[in-house]
Parts: structure tokens; sequence; C-alpha cells
């Protein structure tokens, strides 16, 4: 790849922190930028989140600007994608992946999702708990949530190319969901039982047997253990262990098809100095073990072929 088009979305829509709009300069200050261009030339991109609306639908709070504000963020991702390009987009909290993956589908409408988080995001207005969008995007993109201010989305996820990983605080919506739609579903237990490279082997077999489609991984940093990333809004204890998440996102980046990666929830305003600086320094390293590796590879990682001896274990859920 010739380069990497970092892009700030200040996206605060879907929960109740606004410090996650900070997320982006708070790593550049720790040299995100420095770091990231002694692969590649870095292109930095801000997206303007337009000014809240008056909103009464309680079922999304700030629905009407969420959903204006991810139409933005798609568009501004379908115009200047490159194929050449690794994308690397900053929150923000994950509400901002809709805009994000909606804007990659106008180009690789087969495209392979990996969700790492320890939520599911699959919560529908009628089923999330707190009306919070952040909790809904993936809802919305595989066409299981519907609501008036969201017409305007035209692309949605096959339910075979989504995996989730690390996912420990599911609502009930969430986990029929999963179930209904036969998702890929890996909780923190499965991957340190797997380990990152049987994982992912498997996972991405069953989501593209031939092994050409591009992958999106979009992370949300709370998919760490509550103690090893104090700065985000909604931690859960749990996460899978450092090294096998670092390995999987290593492992993504050597096959040579992530061509880009969200980046959402961190918080430079929840935690002390000193927690707030280990969780910076730790989402900055695991972006540079994903993304400089990313814009280095070819086909590298081994993926089974079609039909090849695959365990298909059956995922248990909550």
């Amino acid at each position: 790849m010739r380069n990497i088009q970092l892009t700030d979305i200040p996206f605060d829509l879907g929960q109740p922190h606004s410090g996650v709009r900070g997320a982006f300069e708070y790593l550049k200050s720790l040299g995100l930028v420095e770091e990231l261009e002694a692969a590649r030339p870095v292109i930095e991109k801000r997206i303007q989140i337009p000014v809240k609306m008056k909103d009464t639908d309680l079922r999304i709070r700030e629905a009407r600007q969420a959903a204006y504000a991810s139409e933005v963020i798609s568009a501004h991702v379908a115009r200047n994608y490159r194929r050449d390009s690794f994308q690397l987009n900053i929150g923000g909290d994950h509400g901002m992946a809709l805009g994000t993956i909606h804007g990659l589908l106008h180009h690789h409408p087969n495209a392979v999702v990996v969700w790492l988080d320890a939520h599911g995001d699959l919560n529908t207005p009628e089923t999330s708990p707190s009306g919070n969008f952040h909790g809904m995007p993936l809802a919305f993109l595989l066409g299981i949530a519907s609501h008036p201010q969201f017409a305007w989305l035209k692309k949605v996820i096959n339910p075979q190319r989504l995996i989730l990983v690390g996912p420990r605080d599911l609502d009930s919506g969430e986990v029929s969901a999963i179930r209904n739609y036969g998702i890929q579903y890996f909780s923190s237990e499965d991957l340190g039982r797997l380990g990152a490279s049987e994982l992912l082997s498997m996972a991405l077999h069953r989501a593209d047997p031939d092994g050409t489609a591009p992958i999106h991984l979009s992370f949300d940093v709370d998919v760490f253990d509550g103690e090893a990333v104090v700065a985000t809004g909604t931690r859960v204890p749990g996460g899978p262990a450092l090294e096998e998440l670092f390995l999987l996102g290593g492992l993504l980046a050597e096959t040579g098809r992530l061509r880009s990666m969200d980046i959402v929830e961190f918080n430079p305003e929840l935690g002390n100095p000193a927690e707030v600086r280990a969780s910076g320094d730790l989402i900055l390293d695991f972006a540079k073990a994903v993304v400089l590796n990313a814009v280095v590879s070819d086909d590298g990682f081994p993926i089974p072929p079609a039909g090849g001896n695959i365990p298909h274990r059956r995922q248990e859920l909550p």
C-alpha cells in the first residue's frame, strides 16, 4: 500500500461521554503519526460532525443527529477510499462504524468485518435497554434494525461475513440476533482455548471460503480487560489475554487483505493521568501492530482452502 489515510472522526453521539472526541488528538500526542510514517506516508483528514439537532425519539438518543452524521461519514469514506491506501479511522464511539463500514461497502460489498468488542452492538431501537446508538450499529448494518432517520442506508453486511470476537456483555436481543442469523461469535474464553491462529483460520474460512474478500477490523478498545484499559466508558472484566489479542491483530494484517480499521471508544477524559497514559500506550501499540504489518504484507497468513479439515465448533452463548 502506498500510504495511510488517517481520519479523525469525533463522533460522540452514541453514548453520553463527550471525551471520546479527543481520542485522535491524544493518540497523536503519543506519536501516532510519526510511528505510522516510519512505514508509509500519512494523509490526515478530519470529518466535521454536524451540530446537535433537537430530537424527541427516545428509542435512539440523538437519532436525527446520529443518522445525519453517519450519512456524512459514509459519504466521506466512499468518496475518499483508495484501493492502494490503508484506511485508519479513529473515533469517537462505536456508533461511527455504521458510517465507516457503509462507506466501505460501496467499494467492497463482499467485505469481511471482524468486530473486536466487549459488547455485541446488535441491539435494535426496540431491544436496546439504554437507547444509546453505540450499541446498535451492527443491527443497522445487518438490516436487522430500521428507523425513519436511517432510510438512506442502502448497503448491508452478509451475516456470514461478520466475525465477533471478545463479546462478554450481551443483551438478550443481541443473543437472539447472533443465534437467528448464524453470526460467528467467539468469547474471550474461545480465544484463549483455540488460540488466535486456529480461531482466525476457522472464522475466515467460514466467512470467506475463497480467501479473497477484503477485511475490515472494527476495534473497540473495551475488548481489552477493564483493568488494562481504564480510559473507556464501558469497561468489562474478563477480557482476552493481551498476547492473543495482539497475535490476532497481527495475523489479520498478515493476510494481505486487511484494508481498513476503526479505533473507537478511547476516552482520554476517563481515569487519572497515569491510567489514561497507560490506556493510550496500549491502544497505540495495538494499532501499530496491526497497521504497520498490514501496509507491508502480501498474502501471508495461511487460510485453509475450501473443504479443508476445519472444526466448526458451536460457540456457546451466555
